[in-house]
C-alpha cells in the first residue's frame, strides 16, 4: 500500500476516488450536473464553497473530552426550526455548494433528521451525517438511505471499548458505534471512521483504527488533527508538533485513510474557500472548530455574506490550524471580528438606503 509517499499527487487522486464513489452512492443526475457547474465556476476562480456543515443541535448523549461543539453552546438560544434549516440548504444550492453536512451535538437527535436528509437529496445535494452510533438501529439506517444519505460517518476514538467509552463519557457508546456501521454495510450505505490522532494513538493506535475500519467494510477513514477548541480550548498541551503530524501523515494513501491537511504546505477547506459552517442558531462560523461569528444566515442572505467574506480573507496558514498557535489564533480571530464588524456596517448602510 502507498502510504506517505508523493503526498500532494495522492491527496489529489483519493479526493477523485471519494467523489466518484459518493456521485455514483448518490443516484442524482442532478447531483453530477451540479458537480459540473462546481468545476465550472473554481476553474475561473469563483469562490463556491464545496459544502456546508450545518450544526441542527447541540443536544448530544456523549460528554467527549475533545467536543469542538461545545464552544459553539449558547444558553438560552434557540435551535434552528426545520423551515429555516431548509432556506440555508436552498441557499446553499443557489450559491453552488455541492454537499451538506449534517452535524451537532447529535443530529439524530432531531425529529426531521431524515426529512432534512431527503429535502437536500431531492434538491440534488450530496449528503453526509456525522453520528456518534448510538441511534444507528435497523430502522434509521433503513430510513437515512431510503432518504437519500451518501456517506454516514461514525466516530471512534479508540479500539479499546473501555478507552473509547471513557473518552466518550457513556459507557457501551464503542459497541453501538460498531453495531451500527455494520448496519449501514448491510444497508449498503457508505460509512466513514472519523478519528483524531491523539498523542497517546501514535503510532499503533492508529494502526490499529485502520485495520479494524478494513474489517468493519468502511469505506474512508478521516483522521482529525487535534484542535485546541471547545472542550480543549486553549489546551495546547494536546496539540500534535510539527514531527508528530508528519507521523500521522504517513498513513495516507490512496484510497482509504485521508487527512484535511495532507501536507505541511497544505491550507485547511476554510481558508481554500471551501467550507461553511452553520451553528444550530443560524450564525456562520468559519468551520466547526471556530466560535467566530461571521454573520447570521437566518436574517441575511447566505449569498451575500460568502462573497463578501471570501473577498476579504486572505490568510495563509499552513499545516496546522491557526487555532492551536497563540499567535495565529489572535490573527485569525481579529480578521473575523473586522470582516462581522464590516458586514455588519454594510447592513446598516444597506437598510439606511432601502
Amino acid at each position: 500500500m502507498l502510504r506517505g509517499q508523493f503526498l500532494p499527487a495522492t491527496s489529489k487522486v483519493s479526493l477523485a476516488y471519494r467523489t466518484l464513489r459518493y456521485y455514483r452512492a448518490n443516484h442524482s443526475l442532478l447531483a453530477w450536473r451540479r458537480l459540473l457547474a462546481f468545476g465550472y465556476h473554481r476553474m475561473l476562480r469563483r469562490p463556491v464553497p464545496s459544502f456546508i456543515d450545518i450544526a441542527t443541535t447541540y443536544r448530544c448523549q456523549c460528554r467527549c473530552v475533545h467536543c469542538s461543539a461545545d464552544g459553539h453552546k449558547k444558553a438560552g438560544r434557540q435551535e434552528m426550526e426545520t423551515e429555516e434549516i431548509k432556506s440555508i440548504i436552498e441557499q446553499a444550492k443557489r450559491l453552488g455548494t455541492l454537499e451538506v453536512v449534517f452535524s451537532g451535538g447529535e443530529p439524530l437527535l432531531r425529529r426531521d433528521a431524515i426529512e432534512l436528509v431527503r429535502f437536500a437529496h431531492d434538491i440534488g445535494m450530496i449528503t453526509r451525517l456525522n453520528t456518534n452510533g448510538l441511534l444507528l438501529d435497523r430502522r434509521r439506517v433503513a430510513e437515512l438511505k431510503k432518504a437519500g444519505l451518501t456517506l454516514c460517518a461514525v466516530s471512534l476514538d479508540d479500539c479499546d471499548p473501555q478507552v473509547h467509552d471513557t473518552l466518550r463519557g457513556v459507557p457501551g457508546t464503542y459497541e453501538k458505534a460498531l453495531e451500527g456501521i455494520r448496519r449501514l454495510r448491510e444497508s449498503h450505505v457508505l460509512s466513514q471512521l472519523l478519528v483524531y490522532a491523539s498523542k497517546n494513538s501514535l503510532p499503533s493506535g492508529l494502526d490499529r483504527l485502520i485495520a479494524l475500519g478494513k474489517k468493519l467494510g468502511v469505506f474512508t477513514m478521516f483522521v482529525f488533527f487535534p484542535i485546541a477548541s471547545g472542550r480543549w480550548e486553549f489546551a495546547f498541551d494536546q496539540v500534535l508538533n510539527a514531527e508528530e503530524r508528519a507521523r500521522v501523515r504517513k498513513f495516507q494513501d490512496l484510497t482509504f485513510v485521508y487527512s484535511e491537511l495532507p501536507t505541511e504546505r497544505s491550507l485547511c477547506v476554510h481558508l481554500n474557500k471551501l467550507i461553511l459552517y452553520v451553528t444550530a442558531y443560524g450564525e456562520a462560523t468559519p468551520c466547526p472548530v471556530a466560535r467566530y461569528v461571521i454573520g447570521d444566515i437566518r436574517s441575511h442572505s447566505l449569498a451575500d455574506l460568502w462573497h463578501r467574506y471570501c473577498a476579504q480573507l486572505k490568510l495563509e496558514f499552513r499545516d496546522d490550524c491557526p487555532l492551536n498557535n497563540a499567535r495565529d489564533r489572535e490573527v485569525f480571530r481579529d480578521s473575523i471580528e473586522t470582516f462581522a464588524r464590516d458586514y455588519r456596517l454594510w447592513l446598516e448602510k444597506s437598510s439606511g438606503a432601502e
